[in-house]
């Protein structure tokens, strides 16, 4: 399977994997015990269960753990579901269970998820014999490792015991230098044997020269001096040669003109030095003097926890201005009522007063000193609140600073993938990064990675020519890609340009027809902006055949999506033959943004500030017509015009400009851009923190998220970058709802195969829908026109076979291809599901090798 989608994926398959290994676990605990009142469906439900594992596994390609769970399934299988398992049984299957855990813990980290001891543990599960495939070879490769890893111990001990004879023989006084030389010698012969059996070819020839030069030694003087002199370089080289993360010393040739003769004590010192070497600290890079710096690592998924939290904390303490303002004004109304009851008291005075005076002029006195009270408790209550808000404002920033990283972090890694891809692509391609020192928020250098990488492949694959095709056109064999950071303000802009040869609006078109996503006649009619745009479409590709590279349609709707969860919008300019710009404008940060809060009829919604120029009044006489387009002069510039409302797809209400009145406006400027939109007024200004709206409003391009005013109020936040890019003439052209989209519907009740096969058709270009099983599948058949149906055929409620027969039996529904995909592999089962109507029939295993694809592209209509 392609490796980024398994990198995709891998997360929904661990999670689920990890859930069912431990409900295996749990009811086999029970089978084990005696079955006298156990629940008919548990035995039958841990089989499900083993059954759906082996299918996600089949579908990603994981041969290994699929080979380990279709022997627990065969295990299993030879008991009925009121029988007790034999404690052997169950040990075997919990040591098969912990191994793909051991395997899911490997692919968690990165590595590759294999099954150590393979046909060990396939032995004892009962399914002996050769390996499968890859797989005999990658466990030889793992043996070869293991007899090396063997050898590099045993070699380590062995240098040892050398250099220990070494140290002994340049001493003034050995007792006996004849036997110490020979165990020397003959210790040097056994290493080199083991070196030779190992097939440990840069050791073999070390150890024959050590073995000679020790043999030199057996009489004291200038001979033995020269030796020892030499067996030391051959001893730290070879113990470089034994420890690969230690830098070894080239060996002087052995031609070389004999040395000076070394004394004892610094030979003993050198071998010291190159024994600890292995074994010491690494020295610390900071200076000697003065305090370290000391750091702490804090996880990521915390620290943003603790934005959060500091984020409500601000929010909160903005409500309890709201409140403080409130109790204000109470104030402001208890003062009049004490006037007002004082003034009462004088006239009940004048007119003889008794017992209801002096009860009034108590109550009056006790108000006066309830308002006194309610005074000072405002005071303490807002001098309070104003130290708690610096407090929040100043860990607040610090936490920003703490998120706050280079873009080098993410800039320089591409630069391996340019000498890659170029690399293999046969190209030469010349890699410029600049704004690699701007900071920015780590949860948006982190969403950009995909997305550059994609960016990047793209410029170097569909952009930049081969070099032949640059010499015909009298460019440079080297093409050029610049990648840059440049901040714009409290927003920064990321662009990746190429001097390539330039996006085809015809090509683009001619695509977007042969994939079904748009008529002839609406491509015909479609502006070259907006063509260019229609990259974006998700399983967009120019390219006719997938490659290790291209034709996936996997990448630039990345982009515009990622782009769009952080807030923000790409653009994309081009000049045929000359080169092509991708720029990514995004916020500085992620966390709480100063927003204006707008009236667009009776709807309140937020723009963040530092996009709006500014908020005005325009008169009717200012605004005009050009080129088919409403435009307003501001500055001396004809500036596009547009209702808010409309654009964010509320009702049209009528504007003050259409009855000659002054028109509240609001300008948009990000760089270049500038776009007015018709609002009927400011509400007001207030920090908010922005809020995604979930997979069902995903889609809505011109809106960034939400958020929860002060006052309990739920608004949206627009994406201003969205709105004025929608605002620019040449986008503005055809309606989305002429693009037609093509679905296949995938149902499995499995989450890992039921995305991985959503992955592998998205790759190749098909929208997908899915279900969890038939009833599901069936209900989306019923609102959702797709063009075909690919079905797991164990599924609860209705299985796939019971999915095809309803499908046959509808009278509009009846001719929609249906693939079965199951992990049973007999020709009874493959008679029953063609029987029931499908048009095809795959193993789950058959997925990932393109079997699934050949089928889906032999049935598709059209």
């Amino acid at each position: 399977m392609d490796e980024q989608v398994l990198r995709s994926i891998w997360p929904i398959f661990s999670a689920e994997t990890r859930e069912q290994i431990q409900a295996i676990f749990e009811k086999i605990e029970i089978l084990e015990k005696d079955p006298a009142g156990r629940d008919p469906d548990l035995f039958p439900s841990m089989k499900r269960l083993v059954h759906s594992l082996k299918g996600s596994a089949a579908s990603l390609g994981l041969s290994e753990i699929e080979q380990v769970v279709h022997a627990i399934e065969d295990g299993l299988a030879r008991f009925r579901w009121d029988e007790q398992l034999p404690g052997e049984v169950v040990s075997v299957t919990v040591r098969g269970l912990q191994k793909i855990e051991d395997a899911l813990g490997r692919g968690d980290q990165g590595g590759e998820p294999v099954i150590d001891g393979l046909a060990e543990l396939l032995a004892s599960l009962g399914r002996g014999g050769e390996l499968k495939g890859p797989n005999k070879e990658r466990e030889k490769e793992k043996e070869r490792h293991r007899a090396l890893e063997r050898f590099r111990q045993d070699a380590m001990m062995v240098l040892g015991k050398l250099e220990e004879a070494l140290i002994a023989l340049v001493s003034p006084d050995v007792p006996d230098r004849p036997g110490t030389v020979s165990a020397a010698v003959a210790l040097a012969q056994s290493l080199k044997n083991k070196a030779e059996t190992a097939k440990e070819t840069r050791v073999a020839p070390l150890v024959e020269r050590m073995a000679a030069a020790f043999s030199r030694m057996e009489q004291a003087g200038d001979t033995a001096s020269i030796a020892a002199s030499q067996l030391t370089e051959i001893l730290v080289e070879l113990r470089g040669v034994l420890v690969p993360n230690e830098p070894a010393p080239s060996a002087a040739p052995e031609s070389a003109p004999a040395a000076a003769p070394v004394p004892a004590k610094q030979v003993a010192q050198a071998l010291r030095a190159a024994s600890e070497a292995s074994t010491a600290p690494a020295p610390s890079t900071g200076e000697g003097k003065g305090p370290v710096d000391q750091a702490v690592r804090v996880s990521v998924k915390t620290l943003e926890s603790l934005g959060l939290q500091v984020e409500h904390l601000i929010s909160g303490r903005a409500l309890q201005m709201r409140r403080t303002d409130a109790l204000r004004d109470l104030l402001d109304n208890t003062h009049d009522t004490i006037v007002h009851l004082e003034r009462s008291a004088s006239h009940l005075s004048l007119s003889g007063g008794g017992e209801a005076l002096e009860s009034l002029r108590t109550g009056v006195l006790n108000l006066r000193s309830i308002q006194k009270r309610l005074v000072e408790l405002l005071k303490e209550g807002t001098r309070e609140g104003e130290q708690l808000n610096l407090v929040a404002q100043v860990v607040r920033d610090d936490l920003r600073d703490m998120r706050m990283v280079p873009a080098a972090q993410v800039l320089e890694p591409l630069r391996r993938t340019v000498r890659e891809v170029s690399s293999r692509l046969g190209k030469q391609v010349e890699l410029f990064i600049s704004g690699g020192d701007v900071r920015l928020d780590r949860r948006i250098l982190d969403a950009l990675k995909d997305p550059l990488q994609h960016l990047v492949r793209n410029a170097i694959d569909h952009g930049i020519e081969m070099p032949d095709v640059r010499r015909e056109a009298d460019k440079n064999e080297k093409g050029k890609l610049w990648i840059r950071v440049e901040p714009r303000g409290t927003r920064i802009a990321v662009v990746v340009e190429d001097d390539g040869g330039g996006l085809s609006p015809a090509r683009v078109r001619a695509t977007a027809v042969k994939r079904g996503l748009l008529s002839s006649e609406a491509a015909a009619k479609l502006p070259d902006a907006q063509a260019a745009r229609l990259i974006f479409q998700p399983g967009f590709s120019t390219r006719d055949q997938v490659t290790e590279t291209s034709g996936r349609g996997v990448g630039l709707d990345v982009v515009l999506a990622t782009a769009q969860r952080l807030q923000g919008a790409v653009d994309i300019s081009y000049t045929e033959g000359q080169g092509t710009r991708f720029t990514i404008d995004l916020p500085l940060s992620l966390a709480s943004a100063l927003g204006l809060l707008i009236r667009v009829g009776t709807a309140i919604v937020a723009v963040p500030s530092d996009m709006v120029e500014r908020v005005f009044r325009l008169a009717p006489g200012d605004v005009g017509t050009v080129a088919g387009r409403v435009v307003a002069r501001v500055d001396n510039e004809q500036i596009t015009f547009l209702s808010l409302s409309e654009a964010i797809g509320l009702p049209r209400l009528p504007l003050a400009l259409e009855a000659g009145k002054m028109q509240t406006v609001m300008l948009l400027t990000l760089g270049k851009e500038r776009a007015l939109y018709a609002i009927d007024e400011v509400v007001g200004q207030q920090d908010v923190v922005v809020r995604t709206l979930g997979p069902h409003l995903k889609g809505v391009a011109h809106l960034a998220g939400a958020a929860v005013l002060d006052d309990g109020r739920l608004v949206p936040v627009l994406n201003a970058p969205e709105l004025l890019r929608a605002a620019a003439p040449s986008t503005r052209g055809i309606s989305t709802g002429e693009i037609r989209r093509p679905r296949v519907l995938v149902t499995d009740d499995s989450l890992t195969t039921r995305f991985a096969m959503k992955s592998l058709l998205e790759i190749a270009g098909y929208p997908v829908v899915t279900a969890s099983d038939g009833e599901e599948a069936w209900e989306v058949l019923e609102r959702t026109p797709c063009q075909l149906v690919v079905s797991d055929w164990q599924m609860p409620r209705l299985d796939g076979v019971g999915l095809t027969r309803r499908i046959r039996a509808h009278p509009t529904l009846n001719r929609t291809p249906v693939i079965l995909v199951t992990s049973l592999d007999s020709p009874e089962e493959r008679a029953e599901g063609l029987e029931a109507g499908a048009d095809g029939y795959l193993v789950k295993r058959e997925v990932e090798r393109g079997k699934l694809l050949e089928l889906v592209r032999q049935l598709m209509p059209g």
